[in-house]
C-alpha cells in the first residue's frame, strides 16, 4: 500500500535562499518556492497505512522551518563558519558573508542542493514517525514546478 501527499495542492511548501557553493550559475545566493511531495509504503495496519493528518503535520512543520530562511549545509566541505554577536559569518574562496543568525538555517547536510534537501527532509520525517509498518519514505523537492529531486529512504 503506499499513500501519498502532494505538496502543491496540500500546501507543502517553503520559501528560501540557498547557495550551491562552486557552481556557475547557483553559487551566488539565490531562492526558489520548494514544493514537497511524501510518499509512504507499507503494510496497512487496522485501516490505515498512516493517516494523512500525521503526515501532514510532521511535513508542515519542516515546510514552516525552512521558510524564509537562507539555507546553509553545516557539512561543506569547504566552507568556514563562525558566530559573530548576533551574526553568523562565513566563508567560501574569496566571497565572505555575514548575515543575522535569525535569518539563517545550517542544516545538518554537505550542500543544500534539491538532492541533499530531499535526503534530509526524508531523514526528519522518518525519525518523527513512529510506525513500524512503514517500508519506505520517499520525498519529491520541487525547486519549481517540472524539476524535482527524489530520495527514497529504506526503512
Amino acid at each position: 500500500m503506499i499513500i501519498e501527499i502532494n505538496g502543491l495542492y496540500s500546501n507543502l511548501k517553503f520559501s528560501s535562499s540557498h547557495i550551491v557553493f562552486g557552481h556557475k550559475t547557483c553559487g551566488g545566493i539565490h531562492g526558489h518556492t520548494y514544493y514537497l511531495d511524501v510518499k509512504l509504503f507499507g503494510e496497512k495496519k487496522d485501516e490505515f497505512l498512516c493517516d494523512f493528518k500525521i503526515v501532514k503535520k510532521i511535513a508542515k512543520n519542516i515546510c514552516k522551518e525552512l521558510d524564509h530562511k537562507l539555507l546553509l549545509p553545516k557539512y561543506h566541505k569547504h566552507l568556514i563558519y563562525e558566530l559573530r554577536d548576533k551574526s553568523i559569518y562565513f566563508k567560501y574562496k574569496e566571497k565572505e558573508y555575514l548575515i543575522p543568525v535569525e535569518d539563517v538555517i545550517l542544516l545538518p547536510i554537505p550542500s543544500t542542493s534539491a538532492e541533499d534537501l530531499a535526503i534530509y527532509i526524508a531523514n526528519k520525517i522518518n525519525k518523527e514517525l513512529n510506525l513500524d509498518n512503514i517500508k519506505w519514505i520517499e520525498t519529491s523537492i520541487y525547486e519549481g514546478l517540472g524539476q524535482k529531486a527524489v530520495y527514497r529512504l529504506v526503512r
